[in-house]
Parts: C-alpha cells; sequence; structure tokens
C-alpha cells in the first residue's frame, strides 16, 4: 500500500473565520484528505498555550488543523506567527507545502521548503488593485517577499487574470498552473418557493467591499421593486463597506427591502430559501460564492467581467448583466424573475456545470497530480 502524502497547507485566516479565500482552503484541505493525502492546515491562533495543537475530526478523513500562536498587535502579531510556521514546518517530516496568497506564509514556507528539499506551491488570491501582486507593490517588505516567491517551484492560477499577472510581473510561465477553485455539490439541489411572485427574494454573499459593486445594485433596487413591490434584497457579510451601504439604504428609503444581517455560518441554508442569487462585482478572481451558488442550482444574475465569463455562459447557465448602464443588473432581475421557469433551468444546467468541472473532489485530484509530478522531480 502506497504512503500517503503528507502535505502542509498553509493560511493565516481559515475557518470559521469568513471569506472566500478561507472556504477554498477549507474545501480543499477536506478533498485532499478524502482522496487519501495526509493533511495538516496550518493557520493562526490567539491561543498561545495550544500552539500548534490539533484539532482534527475524527470517524472520516479529515485534515488536522493546527492554529499557531500569535497576537492582535498588528507587526508582533505578524512575527510570532511566521516564527511559529517556520519552526511547525520544519519540525515536521511533510512531503510538500501549499500556501495560500504570495505574502509572509509564502516568506517563510518558501524558505523552508528549499533548506527541506521538498516542493512548495504557492496560490494567489485574487487580482487587481486587491491582489496579492498589488499588495506586493505597496505593501510593507512587499518587494522583498515578492522576490522570494518567484524562486518557488511551482503557482497555481485560478483565473486568467491571476495568470497574466504573474506573467507581466516576472513569475516564470512555466511554473503556472491553471487550477480552478472547488466547492462541494450538495445533494439536494434548490427548489423554487410556492408563490415566490407576492415577494420574490435576491440574495448576495460575500465581503461588503468596494470591487462587489454592491452600491450600484442598491441605487438600482428602486427599479426592481416598482415591478415586484415585494421584493427583498439580503446583503450577506462583513466588510468596509457596511456603513456606506447601510447609509445608501436609509438615504433611498429601502429599509424595508434591503436587509444586510451580517456574516453567515450557513450561506447555502440562506439560498435555499431565495429566488435568485447576485453577484454585482467589477473584480473577480473565480468567485466562491458563486460557484456555491451554481453548485446549488438556484437561478443567478452575475456581472460580465472577466472572472464570471468563465463559469457563466449568457443565457445557459445565468444572465450576464452589464455594468456600463445604470439599470443593467436591475434588468437581468427583472428579466429573471419575469421567465422564473427558464432561470430554474439555467440553474440546474450550472449545476451540472460545477458537477462536471469544479467540484471538490475533481479539483482536488488535479491538485495530487501536479503535487505528485512536483515531489517526483525532488526524488533522488
Amino acid at each position: 500500500m502506497a504512503k500517503a502524502l503528507r502535505l502542509a497547507l498553509v493560511s493565516r485566516r481559515y475557518p470559521p473565520e469568513i471569506g472566500g479565500a478561507e472556504l477554498v482552503m477549507s474545501y480543499l484541505a477536506e478533498g485532499l484528505a478524502r482522496a487519501g493525502a495526509d493533511v495538516t492546515v496550518f493557520t493562526a491562533g490567539l491561543n498561545v498555550e495550544n500552539d500548534g495543537q490539533s484539532d482534527k475530526a475524527t470517524g472520516t478523513p479529515s485534515p488536522h488543523i493546527k492554529r499557531l500562536a500569535t497576537s492582535r498587535l498588528r507587526f508582533l502579531g505578524t512575527f510570532l506567527y511566521m516564527r511559529n510556521l517556520r519552526r511547525h514546518l520544519v519540525a515536521e517530516n511533510f512531503d510538500l507545502i501549499y500556501v495560500s496568497m504570495l505574502k509572509h506564509d509564502a516568506y517563510v514556507s518558501v524558505d523552508v521548503g528549499k533548506r527541506l528539499g521538498i516542493p512548495v506551491v504557492l496560490r494567489p488570491e485574487g487580482a487587481g488593485e486587491t491582489g496579492d501582486l498589488a499588495w506586493q507593490a505597496w505593501g510593507r517588505f512587499g518587494t522583498h517577499i515578492g522576490n522570494r516567491c518567484k524562486t518557488t517551484d511551482a503557482f497555481v492560477s485560478i483565473s486568467p487574470s491571476i495568470h497574466a499577472e504573474l506573467q507581466t510581473a516576472g513569475y516564470d510561465h512555466s511554473k503556472i498552473h491553471d487550477l480552478p477553485n472547488g466547492v462541494p455539490v450538495p445533494e439536494v439541489a434548490w427548489k423554487a418557493r410556492d408563490n415566490w411572485q407576492k415577494s420574490p427574494r435576491a440574495i448576495y454573499v460575500g465581503r461588503l467591499a468596494p470591487e462587489k459593486n454592491l452600491t450600484s445594485l442598491i441605487d438600482q433596487w428602486p427599479s426592481v421593486i416598482s415591478s415586484f413591490p415585494g421584493a427583498s434584497l439580503t446583503l450577506v457579510g462583513e466588510g468596509p463597506e457596511r456603513p456606506g451601504l447601510e447609509s445608501i439604504v436609509a438615504r433611498l428609503g429601502l429599509a424595508d427591502s434591503v436587509k444586510i444581517p451580517g456574516a453567515s455560518t450557513d450561506p447555502t441554508g440562506l439560498l435555499r430559501h431565495a429566488d435568485l442569487f447576485v453577484l454585482p462585482s467589477r473584480e473577480e478572481g473565480m468567485s466562491i460564492a458563486l460557484l456555491e451558488a451554481m453548485a446549488l442550482g438556484i437561478p443567478i444574475v452575475a456581472s460580465a467581467i472577466p472572472g464570471n465569463l468563465r463559469l457563466i455562459d449568457n443565457h445557459v447557465h445565468g444572465l450576464l448583466a452589464t455594468l456600463e448602464t445604470n439599470s443593467g443588473l436591475a434588468d437581468a432581475i427583472l428579466s429573471q424573475w419575469a421567465e422564473h421557469s427558464r432561470g430554474a433551468i439555467m440553474g440546474q444546467t450550472a449545476r451540472e456545470r460545477v458537477r462536471s468541472h469544479f467540484s471538490i473532489d475533481t479539483v482536488a485530484g488535479r491538485h495530487l497530480t501536479l503535487f505528485h509530478e512536483l515531489i517526483y522531480q525532488y526524488s533522488p
């Protein structure tokens, strides 16, 4: 029987902290464990006494989760986390290290990999002004960190925009591997509510951040409720835009129809009780929220941007809304609700697309193929 690969997955943040990158890493860790790998996730924690202790679940193949001691103080916290990460990576006998984001975690991991003679794979989590490479341009020690990142063995790119940014920044093209995000596919698909037309519900799930373009969505919401007076919009998530969005809702008198309840640990449960998923972003790498909505089969409206175009064929998997007009989002929402049965069919088509190409087990298998190739290159 072949020995299980010992994999270290490194992510500064990890569930129960909520975010797309954190969910992706948790899904991948679980998928790799189900596929037979021995997976340990290293992430930050504040409990010094429990530094590095595992909270591995029992009964089913699952990853070890080790939370490394850090501090709430910004620079001290980063120093402690980097020191403890290095110590644990060196002490344990891993076959490969896989790192989320090209930041401090990557800096430590690449150095450890070279010292121990094991491959290290880095994964940028975003592109554009909020992406990893933009951070390397302005972040403290960002250039130094970027120079070390360029020397690693491989990079996983989740989108064409990230791939292009890596090349433009001088990362070796031959080391870039295009692998998408993956999500679980629920056994039970979304089902339309009875009498939904009386109070149709649209939902957004994600960070409340400028690039998500939620201001435009709220600004256009009065056009939606003019046709569907009982319609509601729920923005699920947290982020720096929340106070501003709440102010816009109050100014437009939309408090009865637009709700901002905060983050949720069960976004799929919320989607099941909605009639439409909306993603109005101006920038996306590969949206985990969009993939989860597709996997469930709920009707979708998404902005017609490159990251979403990779997942959604217009009028096949959902409707793509132009951002070049002041009514593109509202028009697409109204179109979905005007022909709701067509939207449900598109939702089922989207669900099958995820099952075929973006299920977490499929994506984990593609990662393992890459990992084996890299480990083989290090074999004597």
